[in-house]
């Protein structure tokens, strides 16, 4: 199988003992183009490991598995038990419903509204309590299998709940109303927006150009009845200053920021070369109330 294990981000504080996994936590994000996972000593309340590894090219969930063993084999302790395991599944086939109106027997038919079937997937949701929805979407047996094999105690969520719940956790009775959360990946971006401190909008689009990128962004805005010379947009995830969907979508939004750090945390002084905005979602599934 041709794929590098060797991590793209790598740092691990001197503090952190491999036979000390069972006194850690380790959340993970993974999608169809890469994995990265961080360590929190939460004796220390402190972040004091991440490791990222970008695949060769679009993966499948059926070489998921692979990965993960290859990963294995370079870091064994990768597989070690932790404390608490969080494994954040990032795929565009989810859907939010209101919990009053949520009934699990039928979450397949939420679902089949929005997207299409998926074979050797299964049908999961997440509550959020903060926000009062299911998260329903799909699930790869594949990864979920492998997840259990390695980590029984695993937390299993779409990446949007925790995204959605680290929000509400961290801006809460702080949104201004004109604020959104932009939150990019390699192929599609998360819209969210919450007014009078509930979830009010959120969405994810597919993009392939920086033109479909901007396009969207622009049409939600409006569809919000914003004005884009006003909305406060914040970023997190896949994007910096340099790069060419900022720079473009910067021609109309002129208030733009990255999300600042979660100051409930402490990080390794090794994070200091991490654009830690990148990772936001990660970082905050520990606090969530899921």
């Amino acid at each position: 199988m041709p794929f590098s294990i060797k991590p793209h981000i790598n740092y691990l504080d001197k503090s952190f003992k491999e036979a000390h996994t069972r006194s850690y936590i380790m959340a993970m994000q993974i999608n169809m183009h890469g994995l990265v996972f961080s360590i929190f000593n939460p004796d220390k309340n402190k972040f004091i490991g991440i490791q990222q590894y970008i695949f060769d090219g679009k993966k499948s969930p059926e070489d998921l598995p692979r990965i993960m063993d290859l990963i294995l084999n370079k870091f064994p302790w990768f597989g070690y038990p932790f404390m608490e395991h969080y494994c954040l599944v990032q795929n565009s086939f989810n859907t939010l419903i209101p919990l009053p109106l949520f009934n699990k027997q039928h979450k397949n038919l939420y679902l089949g509204f929005n997207h299409p079937f998926q074979e050797d997937h299964r049908i999961v949701y997440d509550e959020l309590k903060n926000t009062g929805s299911a998260n329903v979407y799909y699930l790869p047996n594949p990864l979920a299998e492998k997840i259990k094999e390695f980590w029984p105690n695993a937390h299993i969520l779409h990446y949007s709940t925790a995204l959605i719940e680290g929000l509400s956790v961290n801006f809460k009775n702080k949104f201004e109303e004109k604020e959104l959360f932009l939150d990019v990946h390699e192929e599609s971006f998360d819209l969210i927006c919450f007014r009078n401190n509930h979830l009010f909008y959120a969405n994810n689009f597919l993009y392939h150009t920086k033109e479909d990128f901007a396009y969207f962004l622009l049409s939600a805005v409006e569809q919000l009845s914003l004005n884009p010379e006003e909305v406060q947009l914040t970023l997190m995830g896949n994007i910096d200053k340099e790069d060419e969907n900022y720079q473009l979508v910067y021609r109309y939004i002129r208030q733009i920021s990255f999300i600042k750090d979660n100051k409930n945390f402490f990080y390794s002084y090794l994070f200091d070369d991490v654009r830690r905005h990148k990772y936001y979602t990660l970082f905050n599934v520990l606090q969530c109330e899921l």
